[in-house]
């Protein structure tokens, strides 16, 4: 047999490229700074959280639209963060930048530390836990996954990194709890469960996944009405921390979930998305490789997607003696927190684009159970087995390496540049725009006003009694900029009397409409 060490060394040597190469893809915005700062690491969505926060930095309270628009449609705890960054600044749109990436980099080193430590204290319980660990922490750094949903100036990061550390302190604590009330220890893990919540509100299924994990491993040991008390302590601490949150939800907006959240499901039928849901599955289980956009939503994808993960279960279910020796209770609460999230998100959510972030702990979960298959196959004399092992670490690196690489290529574009920049060059800072997307123009053009509802709050109610049009001509919005498609709205009875077709270029992607000096 070959030494534990020996092991842990080809396996660095192995990933040592792609970790490099994942490496100057996080910094490089970091030391080239314009465009590649603006366009790599930030998202659409990444603009939003970011307009948030600044506000809320300069003393306008949660708010768009140059702060005259009050929303929840965020995350707070990274929207604080954020903040943070910005009032170090003094609001400076481009040198925050560098505090928020720098975050975000930092935030993934952490992470892989993370995982790193908890496989080896928790999770994985096999041999060679070192090496499993390394392997684990390795992949999910140096994947190309890793790469694009840690680096969109949104909670995707940190949030993974909150979910992990959670799950990792009850599995410190199992033991403890299964014989001992420990009501101490049930604070600290409803003050953690909180905090996730804070970070994104679909923690409330992370929540869920580790009470029903505690509750059935107590039933099996006689202990149901103890684990009651102590789920009930869990859940009250972590209602506590995530209490000002709900309150400013409900005092102000009406409502527990954040009008983003209502938005995005407005007009959802049930499990229309449930195909893109399969292929975020495919894609977050093979972290070293990406779908390219144009096939996600082809229906071949979907239904190849949806075989693999069926025979994914069907596998996992026939080895479920070997992955409960292997690992923890807590990857349990880990595999229970990623079904609720893929139930949710494909029978009743409306933004199929979002779900490969939304499902980001399966990133996690393949490279857990990828290492603890591979660095035991790694370990023994050389024959065919360690060969093919090999033969498929070298090719998962190599794609690491080429879909990194490919994330710098692109890193300097954007798919709402060209919208920034007409405006920038075409209307006046004092003018009003509007647009559905506003979330990299809502950042650059201040007096921008969001059309879909998702941090506006007034426009969501128009949008839910389909008025929308009646909104834009009342908010003296004086243009309409956004992607191509929009043009079409020139010639829609709400619309057209009281705005024309300025402009509507299908190479660039994009649609201008200007208001009409009198009425139509």
């Amino acid at each position: 047999m070959l030494r534990r060490s020996s092991t842990s060394t080809w396996l660095l040597a192995a990933l040592a490229v792609p970790l490099v190469v994942a490496t100057a893809v996080r910094v490089a915005p970091l030391v080239e700074g314009g465009e590649r700062l603006q366009r790599q690491c930030v998202t659409e969505d990444g603009y939003l959280m970011l307009t948030i926060a600044r506000n809320l930095a300069l003393g306008r309270g949660f708010s768009v639209s140059d702060g005259t628009i009050a929303t929840n449609g965020t995350q707070p705890l990274c929207t604080l963060l954020y903040a943070a960054c910005f009032r170090m600044v003094g609001g400076d749109k481009l040198r925050a930048l560098y505090p928020i990436v720098g975050l975000q980099v930092l935030g993934a080193v952490l992470t892989a530390g993370a995982i790193y430590l908890v496989t080896r204290k928790c999770f994985y319980r096999g041999a060679h836990g070192a090496a499993v660990a390394l392997a684990a922490a390795a992949l999910w750094f140096a994947s190309p996954a890793s790469l694009v949903h840690t680096q969109n100036s949104l909670e995707t990061g940190c949030y993974l990194l909150l979910a992990l550390l959670t799950v990792g302190v009850y599995d410190a604590w199992a033991d403890r709890l299964a014989t001992s009330f420990s009501g101490g220890r049930c604070v600290v893990l409803g003050v953690w469960v909180g905090l996730s919540f804070l970070c994104r509100n679909d923690a409330c299924f992370l929540a869920a996944a580790l009470l029903a994990v505690h509750l059935l491993r107590s039933r099996r040991a006689g202990r149901t009405r103890r684990a009651i008390a102590q789920c009930a302590i869990i859940g009250i601490a972590s209602l506590a921390v995530a209490s000002p949150w709900l309150w400013f939800n409900v005092t102000h907006f009406g409502h527990l979930v954040p009008v983003s959240g209502r938005a995005e499901a407005l007009g959802v039928t049930f499990a229309q998305n449930l195909p893109r849901a399969f292929v975020a599955l495919l894609e977050n289980t093979l972290p070293f490789l990406r779908v390219p956009g144009a096939w996600e939503s082809e229906t071949p994808t979907a239904a190849v997607s949806a075989i693999y993960v069926v025979a994914g279960l069907l596998l996992a279910r026939h080895c479920r003696h070997w992955l409960g020796e292997r690992f923890s209770p807590g990857v349990g609460i880990l595999v229970l927190f990623a079904a609720l999230l893929f139930s949710y998100y494909g029978l009743f959510f409306g933004v199929p684009g979002f779900f490969g972030r939304y499902l980001f702990v399966v990133v996690l979960l393949a490279c857990l159970v990828g290492a603890a298959i591979v660095v035991p196959a790694l370990a023994v004399e050389n024959g065919p087995r360690r060969v093919a092992t090999m033969t498929a670490v070298g090719l998962a690196a190599a794609a690491c390496i080429a879909f990194d690489a490919r994330i710098y290529r692109r890193g300097r574009e954007h798919p709402h540049r060209h919208v920034v920049e007409w405006v920038a060059a075409n209307v006046p800072e004092t003018t009003w725009v509007g647009a559905t997307q506003t979330g990299t123009l809502g950042y650059y053009h201040d007096r921008t006003i969001n059309l879909d509802g998702k941090v506006n709050p007034i426009a969501f109610e128009y949008r839910k009694q389909r008025r929308v049009g009646e909104y834009v001509v009342a908010a003296n919005v004086e243009y309409i900029v956004d992607w191509a498609g929009h043009a079409a709205w020139a010639r829609l009875p709400e619309f057209a009397p009281n705005y024309e077709l300025l402009l509507e270029d299908r190479t660039r992607n994009l649609a201008v409409l200007r208001r009409r000096a009198g009425p139509g």
